[in-house]
């Protein structure tokens, strides 16, 4: 009998190409591990940096700050120092800092009534508060963010708290026998006094005069003034808007329609004829 082919010793086998040996699997974990932990103790030294007093960390350096009222305008390197330029107007810095850009002033809000109280500078934000007759409702952490009118007291009534910079006024009625005669009162009258004055005391316990009656009478009649000049006003605009100018006619026009009317009012007109042997006669044509 026949022997069989021996077969080769890489059959079956994946060939492998020549050159740089190929790892193997642990090999490979082993040189993420170290390439992990090599990484890890770069963060933990970025992380470590502290700067001192004053300083800010940028990248692997501490460079100094920028006063207040001053930005950065170059970060600092390990041969210069950190260059700082002063902020534009509407913008501030209110500390030493590191930063690129100034912040900008705030705004006061006129739909809450607020006004500048402290202008901003550069150095120092905007103050918002509340102008004359108002008072801050709603106080936030650093200024007003909220204004409200003072509640009047009047007559009839008189200020039991003056109201201050936070808190309205407090109005009290008051008591029976007296009133006040006019606005923020700070005390009420007892009746006797307000007779001899020509006040008269009404059924609901406030008082009321001739005086007052005409100022009334008088505010009527001036607001019936002002209606009336305001409508002639409307009236008279209207009708300059609704004016349109006649049409000039030319000069042709103008003499013919002159001639028609000459011929309209003319009775008779008197045309010469020939002699027929008597004399001039004169023929009338109607």
């Amino acid at each position: 009998m026949g022997q069989r082919p021996r077969a080769a010793p890489n059959a079956g086998r994946p060939l492998r190409r020549r050159g740089a040996p190929q790892l193997r699997e642990p090999a490979r974990r082993t040189m993420r591990l170290v390439f992990a932990v090599v990484l890890v103790m770069q963060l933990d030294c970025v992380e470590a940096l502290e700067c001192g007093l004053g300083e800010y960390p940028i990248g692997a350096e501490c460079c100094l700050m920028c006063a207040a009222g001053l930005r950065v305008f170059k970060h600092c390197t390990a041969n210069s120092s950190t260059m700082c330029i002063p902020c534009v107007e509407d913008t501030y810095t209110d500390h030493p800092n590191g930063l690129e850009h100034c912040r900008k002033c705030k705004l006061c809000d006129k739909g809450a009534n607020l006004v500048p109280e402290v202008a901003c500078t550069y150095t120092k934000n905007t103050v918002c508060g509340c102008p004359p007759e108002y008072f801050c409702s709603y106080l936030g952490s650093e200024d007003c963010e909220l204004c409200q009118r003072y509640t009047v007291c009047f007559p009839g009534s008189m200020v039991k708290e003056r109201g201050t910079k936070t808190t309205d006024n407090v109005c009290e009625a008051c008591p029976p026998g007296t009133s006040s005669t006019a606005n923020m009162s700070h005390s009420c009258i007892p009746w006797s006094k307000l007779k001899k004055n020509g006040w008269v005391q009404g059924e609901n316990g406030n008082s009321s005069s001739a005086s007052s009656v005409t100022v009334i009478v008088c505010s009527v009649v001036v607001a019936v003034l002002v209606i009336a000049v305001g409508l002639t006003s409307i009236w008279k605009w209207r009708k300059r808007k609704n004016y349109v100018p006649p049409v000039q006619e030319s000069r042709s026009e103008q003499q013919s329609q002159a001639l028609i009317l000459t011929v309209e009012h003319t009775d008779q007109t008197t045309v010469p004829v020939q002699e027929t042997g008597a004399g001039p006669e004169e023929t009338s044509i109607e």
